[in-house]
């Protein structure tokens, strides 16, 4: 099998990707490269940010081309690694098919990793990244429908966790045998299982990893309190109309979650988990089932081995 010299790793958000990125993708004794000593938000300004009329492929290309050159004749695959190339959960990835454009007129040549994340899982997860990142929603709240026939500004979605649409596009855009899916639950289970069978499809040797927790889980309780701060200081695209705005108000108070966390009862925490989890699974019942479906056709994943909703007729 030939050896991919360009893989796009898209996401999904809260699928280990900051584990990836600095311990697989950035590792000096890997088969992989990435950018040298550039900030992850340089990826999005590049990608993501242009407006669709000033996005100029060749010109990104050309910024890369030093790292594409030296990547190659080190027989590494460049990587280009961003959760944002997905979409955003909390606006519904309105975006992503335009994203997923530019990268194919910049990488035409490229392989693509998406790793998936059992639906419900991960629409908890990503409400509480939302509360970290600004926002000041109940649960409820974000996952509200509010004006569904209006549209006029993007918003969240169960749509964008029928993982089965991007992926198909992706494989119209790049080919089919060169786009690539996994699941997070994979990587919990056996990092090693899922980082062979990622260099296995990319025809590389798997290295050896000792995957590192990266991102410490906030309780609920302080994001019931972030919530707060967030609503009364915050005046970001999360959460404008802040009563008193106070500059980065959510990133000091956030600072705070570690000590702040010791706090609350364990009980509380688990409270509070429990509801958001019943009104999920009663909100969203069966929804994804038909599209796991699919994707279990398109990717051949034992989905059923990782409580992700299937029909009844192929459980």
């Amino acid at each position: 099998m030939e050896q991919a010299k360009v893989l796009l790793h898209i996401g999904y958000h809260k699928t280990a990707t900051s584990a990836l990125q600095k311990q697989l993708f950035s590792t000096s004794d890997g088969p992989f490269a990435s950018p040298p000593e550039e900030r992850k938000f340089v990826l999005s300004n590049r990608f993501v940010l242009p407006q669709p009329l000033t996005f100029d492929s060749s010109a990104v290309r050309e910024q890369y081309a030093d790292f594409l050159d030296a990547s190659h004749k080190s027989e590494k695959i460049s990587v280009f690694s961003h959760e944002r190339f997905s979409g955003y959960p909390a606006s519904g990835g309105f975006d992503s098919p335009l994203i997923a454009q530019r990268l194919k007129q910049t990488f035409p040549e490229a392989h693509v990793l998406i790793v998936f994340r059992e639906q419900l899982s991960s629409i908890l997860s990503m409400y509480s990244q939302y509360i970290t990142d600004g926002g000041h929603k109940s649960f409820k709240g974000y996952i509200a429908q509010i004006e569904p026939m209006m549209r006029r500004v993007p918003m969240f979605t169960p749509d964008f966790y029928r993982y089965d649409r991007l992926f198909r596009y992706y494989q119209n855009l790049f080919g089919a045998d060169r786009v690539h899916g996994l699941t997070y639950e994979q990587f919990v289970r056996d990092s090693d299982a899922f980082v062979s069978s990622l260099c296995s499809s990319l025809g590389v040797a798997a290295p050896k990893r000792k995957f590192v927790k990266t991102n410490t889980k906030r309780s609920q309780s302080f994001q019931l309190l972030q919530r707060g701060v967030n609503r009364v200081f915050s005046n970001n695209q999360l959460s404008t109309g802040a009563v008193i705005p106070f500059p980065y108000a959510t990133r000091r108070f956030g600072k705070l979650s570690g000590p702040l966390s010791r706090v609350f009862p364990d009980a509380l925490d688990q409270a509070l988990e429990t509801r958001m989890a019943r009104h999920a699974a009663a909100q969203f019942e069966g929804a994804f089932a038909e599209s796991n479906a699919i994707l279990k056709d398109l990717t051949g994943l034992p989905l059923e081995d990782y409580g992700y909703q299937l029909p009844d007729s192929i459980r």
